[in-house]
């Protein structure tokens, strides 16, 4: 079941109802005139599934700084040790 969107042409109430396919009116939840029409709801943008080449773009610089950083890090450890090591 879909939900839709209407507009009640007597209140002007805007409002959403769970209906079967293909419905086209529905009575108004505010004045409950049966004078609603279904309007043209744009369906809501996925949950970041799919990514414009700009936002690709950005995540890969991302992951790349973030690859420097663990390796400088990871280097930065291993040089301790090792000089650690030395002086015991």
């Amino acid at each position: 079941m879909p939900i839709y969107e209407f507009r009640c042409e007597a209140c002007g109430a805007r409002f959403e109802e769970l209906v079967d396919a293909g419905t086209e009116s529905v009575a108004c939840r505010t004045c409950a005139s049966e004078r609603t029409r279904r309007i043209y709801s744009p369906p809501g943008r996925p949950f970041g599934i799919v990514k414009t080449p700009g936002e690709t773009r950005k995540q890969e610089r991302k992951n790349a700084q973030l690859r420097e950083r663990t390796k400088q890090r990871w280097s930065a450890a291993r040089r301790r040790g090792r000089q650690s090591g030395e002086e015991s």
